[in-house]
């Protein structure tokens, strides 16, 4: 019985094994490359262009004051005042009656109505409107010979500081905390004395800036160094920082600078009478004006009276008298635009609009616009 059992198992054992398939992996077959298809990266390209505007002067005009893309008022010689409500279409002539043969050498606007503008020397007269030009009120007056006012700026629509060449081989300053309806000698006990032949220079007031509530920058020349004085309360206490740009004559020195933020700023100038030269025109600050690096390669082709920042379209703009410049890495380097002649910029901080004006009656809206390449 046993020896039947057991052949019964191993033919059981037998059949299961033989039924079993023999299992057969399919080969695989080889991968087919995929061809890359190429990655075009597109580069962000800025381009800017001057639309020369009709106007019906022929006075330099160095003061320009933009508030917004309908309205900016510009200043200059002969005591002229224009504004413009549509854009720059057209301009309207405001000038300050009876101050025809002064040089009103900056502007502050505050709206379409309401603007204060500096006749710089003596006597130095400070006028306010509040109707859109049509009539000008006095608002200070200095009688002192030697007074020469090279621009004023305001922290917001109440306070402000205007500065004078030195009085006492000092830099003299006024400040103002109603608008500009009244203003007040600022204390000189801090300030530093100057070097012989240092000032300020009067290029549409540009070599004063501010930011924040209580940080001020006054840039210099025409001593032995171009120097950047720095106030952290409003004019109360400074230091004082060379810039490396082209110094030693009355003709040279710093003529404008401007903040983008609290660290971050940008020092032009050079020498207005040999303004085609490439080197000492530019330097640049990111710890807030106490050191500066000049900038030596890729540089503004030239002498530089004016440099601001787009606060809107994120850009650096600099004229002079022999062509203008822009920079999108904080002045590092530079892009010529062209050889056109101009003293200042005007940027709306509201929506970038922008003005550029020169000699000659010479004004130009600035046209920006970003493409892919």
């Amino acid at each position: 019985m046993k020896k039947v059992l057991s052949l019964v198992i191993l033919a059981l054992v037998f059949y299961s094994c033989s039924s079993q398939k023999e299992v057969i992996k399919p080969k695989e077959e080889p991968k087919k490359e995929i061809p890359a298809i190429p990655v075009v990266v597109k580069k962000k390209v800025l381009l800017i262009n001057f639309e020369k505007l009709n106007v019906k002067t022929n006075s330099s005009l160095r003061g320009i004051s933009v508030v917004d893309s309908l309205t900016a008022w510009v200043s200059g010689s002969r005591g002229t005042v224009l504004r413009t409500i549509d854009g720059g279409k057209t301009w309207l002539n405001a000038h300050v009656k009876g101050q025809e043969t002064r040089d009103f050498r900056d502007i502050e606007a505050f709206d379409k109505n309401t603007a204060i503008v500096m006749c710089i020397d003596a006597p130095a007269y400070f006028f306010k409107t509040t109707d859109g030009g049509k009539t000008w009120k006095r608002k200070y007056i200095n009688m002192n010979p030697n007074i020469f006012f090279d621009g004023f700026a305001f922290w917001d629509d109440k306070n402000g500081i205007a500065i004078s060449d030195p009085l006492e081989d000092k830099l003299y300053l006024i400040g103002t905390k109603d608008g500009g309806d009244s203003w007040k000698e600022l204390t000189n006990m801090n300030i530093p004395k100057i070097i012989k032949g240092e000032s300020a220079f009067a290029a549409r007031g540009t070599s004063i800036a501010m930011m924040g509530k209580d940080l001020l920058w006054i840039g210099t020349g025409g001593g032995n160094r171009a120097r950047v004085y720095k106030s952290e309360d409003s004019g109360a206490d400074w230091r004082i920082a060379d810039t490396k740009l082209k110094a030693g004559n009355a003709s040279s020195g710093v003529f404008s600078v401007c903040f983008k933020d609290e660290l971050n700023g940008i020092a032009v100038g050079g020498d207005y009478k040999k303004d085609k030269e490439l080197t000492g025109n530019c330097a640049i600050t990111d710890d807030g004006g106490l050191s500066w690096q000049a900038v030596e390669n890729n540089g503004p082709a030239g002498f530089r009276s004016c440099v601001a920042w787009n606060t809107v379209y994120k850009y650096w703009l600099t004229v002079g008298t022999s062509g203008a410049d822009f920079s999108i890495d904080d002045g590092k380097s530079w892009t010529n635009l062209n050889g056109e002649s101009y003293n200042s910029i005007g940027f709306s901080k509201k929506d970038g609009t922008g003005f550029v004006v020169g000699d000659k009656g010479a004004i130009s809206k600035i046209q920006v616009e970003y493409i892919y390449r």
